[in-house]
């Protein structure tokens, strides 16, 4: 059984020598309504010819979807943009932006009405966690500042899985439930109408649906946020948002990152971030979104692998994919900038 490459810190290019050229999609992000301009053909294709030369291992039967661009609107690549897979923990990027338009006077207060939520053991927000961890969790949320429970919620620092999942509970019950969270998003940008809430964290997904994205609204989230003109949101709205997403400093620039991983059926990883690189102008950093799925039901895993093992190999897969494709885009965009 083959191995997977494992993650490395920076964008240092795989050595790939496949070819081909790579799917595409009609559908893209935009930029403050007006149409992004296409991909560059070589682009497109040397970003195609990197993906192709990653192996699948083990894996084949897949769905993938994927979308790298600049956050001003350019496409460099994208391959089913625009279909809904499970999205795990990235939605919360989504969940972020509108907990933090609802709250940006007050991020340093409480949330109002956390103790309805946390401390009702039958709010469906934490009803499926067991009485100590609803007593685990009550205690880190109930009187978190808004900025908390955010960080929480997207970095998972500090805190048990059942902390980091259930800050996002209590985000989305705040905001009025998961079909309300959804119409929030949704009427943001319509960019962003490709991503659905239907369940809370770590509740079952076969009951209310699994909460979906496509690659391409994971993008325009995190190209808006890039930006700074999430609409309806403040500069010292976007930093704060930025604070918590920046995950690390590296040769390419600073990397704002959020991952996404699920382990029952289907087998669901995420990546999705954007690499801001300094003196660069907003529009200008690279932004990316991998989504990968096993198909199911009765698919959990490829082989004899057990599903905690599947999904450490499906993480591989895509920090591979990630790795061999970006150096390829910051190339192009680093083309464009170069004098004549």
């Amino acid at each position: 059984m083959s191995m997977l490459p494992r993650r490395r810190n920076t964008l240092t290019a795989f050595v790939v020598v496949a070819a081909g050229l790579a799917c595409t999609a009609t559908w893209a992000i935009g930029c403050g309504g007006a149409v992004p301009a296409p991909a560059p053909a070589d682009a497109e294709q040397q970003i195609g010819a990197a993906l192709d030369g990653v192996s699948a291992g083990d894996f084949t039967s897949l769905g993938r979807s994927i979308w790298i661009g600049a956050a001003g609107g350019e496409v460099l690549y994208q391959e089913s943009p625009d279909i809904p897979r499970p999205a795990a923990s990235s939605i919360k990027t989504a969940y972020l932006a509108e907990f933090f338009a609802d709250r940006a006077d007050t991020l340093d207060e409480p949330v109002p009405g956390a103790l309805d939520v946390v401390g009702s053991p039958e709010h469906p927000a934490i009803v499926h966690f067991d009485a100590d961890t609803q007593a685990e969790i009550k205690e880190h949320l109930e009187a978190a500042t808004a900025r908390t429970v955010g960080h929480h919620m997207i970095r998972g620092t500090g805190v048990s899985n059942a902390v980091y999942n259930a800050a996002a509970n209590l985000v989305t019950a705040f905001l009025g439930g998961p079909p309300e969270l959804t119409a929030k998003i949704q009427a943001r940008h319509p960019d962003f109408t490709g991503i659905d809430s239907r369940r809370y964290m770590l509740a079952a997904r076969d009951v209310t649906g699994d909460n979906t994205a496509t690659a391409g609204s994971l993008a325009a989230v995190l190209a808006a946020i890039a930006r700074g003109d999430v609409p309806g949101l403040s500069p010292e709205t976007h930093e704060a948002m930025r604070s918590i997403l920046f995950l690390e400093e590296t040769e390419e620039g600073r990397h704002f990152y959020k991952g996404g991983s699920l382990n029952s059926d289907p087998i669901t990883r995420v990546l999705s971030g954007y690499y801001a690189a300094a003196g660069e102008p907003p529009g200008r950093a690279l932004v990316y979104a991998f989504m990968a799925e096993i198909p199911g039901p009765g698919s959990v895993a490829p082989g004899d692998l057990e599903s905690g093992d599947a999904g450490r190999r499906l993480q591989d897969y895509l920090e591979a994919l990630r790795e061999a494709a970006l150096p390829a885009a910051r190339q192009h965009l680093l083309a464009q900038e170069a004098p004549e």
